[in-house]
């Protein structure tokens, strides 16, 4: 396996996926050109860490470095850096991935046995959750979208008619959980349901993992994010973000702990800091020339013919509140290439590794970490691919 990745870091395949750092080092970093000296002092703090090695820095739960099971020191310290970026009330780390934070919410707030609405594309972590409590899970449907066969995401009519028919049937549920974003970045109105399932006084879980670069809608309950899948933060690290009075953080925690590793790695929690660090001091920064980057990207859908980046053109559509344009979905408008195909001619021809493929799609992700080197390499095989498709595919 060291071979192999060593092989990978040192090869031109570019990252379009997860996670979110894009195996960008701190040496990269510098190039922001910060001249602020502390801000300076903690790269080269974090660049020896990281070079020095990871067996270096790898401890258990021993004097002075708090214990994440019950931290109230230096992880502590982390837990209210998230929750005050994120704006809520508290925050739980997670080195057991947003899986860890979604059974920890599912638990805590349906009873073993109980009744759990919940979106029928959510993660397998949820379906999970049902087995092992043994709930009654009530779906809540997506519609499709015909032209690129992708689902969208949890519409407000079609919670308000579940819930209706559960009132009537006397079986209302303990929670609702909805993903959003979801995976290909739609994004559902999540104020809008929070309200409405408030209204019912039950509490609202929001699977945000592939949102932890969004702001998150203080309105929800418990919101779980996944750091590392679009933040500079590395795999495996995750939050639960807890807000308002309808639920015990306490109880939120307890079901953590008990999901989660006891022998936790200070090398994952080190890079949430890290992660931190970059956002807090580079942040704005960093998403002003990823949306630079985006607008050139999405810009060449107007020269496009056969191949288009859907997914904006879809708001208000299909349940739909919003889009998330960091979630880049290749189409052949024709149908001509299939999303497989797309996927191995961006990576084979094109050096460029996309995140995954659908029947018709193909989806880049991008994040705050990507490099405008890459957003070009990227533009040209789009161009490429379409004049290709025009020249010599007649469908």
């Amino acid at each position: 396996m060291i071979d192999e990745l060593s092989a990978l870091s040192e090869s031109e395949l570019y990252p379009f996926h997860m996670p979110g750092h894009k195996r960008r080092g701190l040496s990269d970093l510098l190039s922001l050109g910060s001249e602020d000296a502390d801000i300076m002092g903690k790269e080269r703090k974090y660049k020896e860490f990281w070079l020095d090695g990871a067996y270096a820095h790898d401890i258990t739960e021993i004097d002075g470095f708090d214990d994440l099971q019950k931290p109230d020191g230096i992880i502590a310290d982390i837990e209210e850096r998230i929750a005050a970026y994120y704006g809520v009330d508290r925050a739980f780390l997670s080195v057991n991935g947003s899986t860890c934070g979604n059974l920890s919410a599912i638990s805590a707030l349906v009873p073993h046995g109980g009744c759990l609405m919940m979106d029928e594309g959510c993660h397998r972590s949820v379906h999970n959750t049902v087995a092992i409590r043994e709930l009654t899970a009530i779906l809540l449907e997506r519609e499709l979208i015909p032209e690129s066969g992708l689902s969208a995401c949890i519409s407000l009519d079609e919670t308000e008619k579940k819930l209706s028919e559960a009132k009537n049937k006397a079986m209302l549920p303990n929670a609702v959980l909805i993903t959003s974003p979801t995976y290909e970045g739609f994004m559902a109105d999540t104020e809008a349901i929070a309200d409405l399932v408030h209204s019912y006084d039950i509490p609202l879980i929001v699977d945000g993992a592939h949102g932890a670069h969004l702001p998150v809608c203080r309105e929800v309950d418990v919101t779980v994010v996944s750091l590392h899948k679009t933040l500079p933060a590395m795999t495996q690290v995750s939050a639960v973000l807890v807000n308002g009075e309808r639920i015990n953080p306490d109880e939120i925690k307890k079901y953590i702990n008990i999901y989660q590793t006891t022998s936790p790695s200070y090398i994952l929690m080190a890079s949430a800091e890290r992660c931190f660090d970059i956002m807090e001091e580079n942040g704005e920064k960093l998403k002003s020339k990823l949306a630079e980057n985006l607008d050139r990207l999405y810009s060449i859908n107007e020269t496009l013919q056969r191949l288009y980046l859907t997914g904006s053109e879809c708001i208000n559509e299909y349940g739909i509140y919003d889009f998330d344009r960091s979630r880049v979905n290749v189409m052949d408008r024709t149908g001509s290439l299939t999303g497989s195909e797309l996927y191995d001619l961006f990576r084979t021809k094109y050096q460029l590794q996309p995140e995954k493929h659908t029947d018709r799609t193909c989806l880049m992700l991008t994040t705050v970490m990507d490099t405008e080197e890459g957003f070009d390499r990227l533009m040209v095989a789009l161009k490429e691919m379409d004049a290709f498709l025009v020249t010599y595919c007649l469908k």
